[in-house]
């Protein structure tokens, strides 16, 4: 699985996202646009965090990180850390119980235990609106 290269000076376009992600380009402007329509005035940026892992979007409330999106060839994952309260609540979100289980045995960070979802559905997509309600909520 690779990511979008870092030796790029600015962040990836349009056509380079496509390019990338093939069909599930559709899916990145699909969470996109949901991040548009919540009330919290999130705040996305293009992040390059280094050669290895090349560039990332970056979901932020203004104070804390909410959400990553990392484009990989043919697909895109979504990472996010939850919080006790929200890894409480995953049995009841009907979120596949393999990715319950990684989350709530997952080591413990000061923001959270990580979540990560491969997007390559849209029931990926829908996990990935799930947890980030989750994170939003707690």
């Amino acid at each position: 699985m690779t990511t979008m290269p870092a030796g790029r000076t600015d962040s990836p376009d349009d056509a380079t996202l496509e390019q990338t992600l093939g069909t599930t380009k559709k899916l990145w402007d699909a969470i996109v646009a949901h991040l548009d329509s919540l009330p919290n005035g999130l705040v996305r940026e293009w992040k390059c965090y280094g050669k290895k892992h090349g560039w990332q979007m970056k979901v932020t409330d203004r104070k804390r990180a909410v959400l990553y999106l990392i484009p990989h060839d043919g697909s895109f994952l979504a990472a996010l850390a939850l919080n006790d309260k929200a890894v409480a609540a995953l049995p009841s979100q009907k979120i596949p119980p393999r990715l319950v289980r990684e989350i709530a045995t997952g080591k413990t960070y000061p923001e959270g235990r990580p979540a990560r979802v491969e997007v390559t559905s849209t029931s990926d997509l829908t996990v990935v609106k799930k947890l980030l309600g989750l994170k939003l909520s707690a």
